[in-house]
């Protein structure tokens, strides 16, 4: 019985049109650089796993959230679903846009598949829709399986939104620190102090910066 095939993704600068440079970003994609690890026993490459959220206001005041899973290998090989690899051709590819406001509910959401291992895993694409009006704040993981978990999803999707949502905490508390355009409105500030108490060892209630962000408050 012949399988289906799914034809290899296309390689990344195909289907990533690079928008304008953003400081910092070279160090999101530098992956032999900057390691402080000590230095690994004789090894060879065998996988490669990025995600990446890249966080944006909009002129209207909502927050795009851009996220992106791809997993790679860098030999070639035989997939009974898509015949011949070649070396670092994607296995997963995925890229999800969440389009937030100010109270971190979804707005929108657009999702692609332009990498996968079988020909039928796009044919949940369109079930990501039922996470509009979810609400990415406590309680989304459990949210987000009840909509969309098992066969009605992407286990990669949904590893991808977990990162995704919390991204989103991060890109209004750096929002604040944007510098904003000519009527656009007062960032959010959900950053609630009292909760971040004894989270991690430097919000510990006896550190020095707890100490700090109280005395500021």
């Amino acid at each position: 019985m012949s399988l289906p095939v799914a034809a290899p993704a296309a390689p990344a600068a195909v289907l990533d049109a690079s928008p304008a440079a953003v400081p910092g970003e070279a160090l999101h994609t530098d992956f032999a650089g900057g390691w402080l690890l000590p230095e690994p026993a004789p090894r060879e490459a065998v996988a490669t796993r990025s995600i990446v959220c890249r966080s944006f206001r909009r002129d209207d005041g909502l927050i795009d959230i851009d996220g992106r899973f791809i997993d790679t290998r860098p030999f070639a090989y035989e997939s009974d679903f898509r015949g011949a690899c070649p070396p670092g051709v994607a296995l997963h590819r995925m890229q999800v846009r969440l389009t937030v406001d100010r109270s971190r509910h979804i707005q929108a959401l657009a999702s692609a598949m332009p990498g996968t291992p079988y020909s039928g895993c796009a044919e949940v694409n369109a079930n990501f829709q039922r996470l509009v009006g979810l609400s990415i704040g406590r309680g989304f993981k459990k949210a987000l399986r009840e909509r969309v978990g098992g066969v009605a999803g992407c286990t990669h999707i949904l590893a991808l939104l977990d990162v995704m949502a919390a991204a989103a905490v991060q890109a209004f508390a750096s929002a604040a620190y944007a510098p904003r355009k000519p009527g656009q409105p007062e960032p959010v500030r959900i950053w609630k102090l009292d909760a971040l108490i004894d989270t991690c060892h430097s919000y510990r209630s006896d550190g020095e910066v707890m100490q700090r962000l109280l005395a500021k408050r």
